[in-house]
């Protein structure tokens, strides 16, 4: 890929690479991605935009300097710029969000939030931690 991961997400990957396949990940319905993963996600997609360039690639629907961490299994995921080391998510059908509820300052700022809504059962951002026939989920808080 030929960037450096931020700290935060090397860290994690090097403990747990993944979570599997539909396995519990970051609200409201993300799964996050093993090292191998990424790298094949993030070479299709800068292959597609490489592959449908004409002159000058459309940055808006993706970019290389960001790496994608958990998959939503609808053809998004969430991503960190590795410029910034902030979040945020794509979705096939809109290109890039870098505002809104999936943004976070880092990776580890997302990580924390998820524990400590895990940890109390309190909402992170209008998504609450449900066990449903003995699965951890995700439940929208009202």
């Amino acid at each position: 890929m030929g960037m450096r991961f931020p700290d935060d997400l090397r860290a994690s990957l090097l403990r747990h690479d993944g979570g599997g396949s539909w396995g519990f990940g970051p609200a409201p319905f993300y799964e996050l991605m093993s090292a191998k993963y990424i790298h094949s996600d993030w070479k299709m997609l800068c292959g597609i935009v490489l592959d449908g360039a004409s002159g000058e690639l459309d940055t808006s629907w993706w970019d290389g300097h960001l790496i994608p961490f958990a998959a939503a299994h609808d053809g998004g995921n969430l991503f960190i710029d590795s410029r910034t080391g902030k979040t945020g998510d794509y979705f096939n059908e809109t290109g890039l969000t870098y505002e809104g509820d999936v943004v976070w300052p880092s990776y580890l700022a997302l990580l924390k939030a998820t524990a400590r809504s895990l940890e109390t059962g309190k909402p992170i951002r209008g998504w609450r931690p449900a066990v449903d026939k003995g699965e951890l989920n995700w439940d929208q808080a009202f």
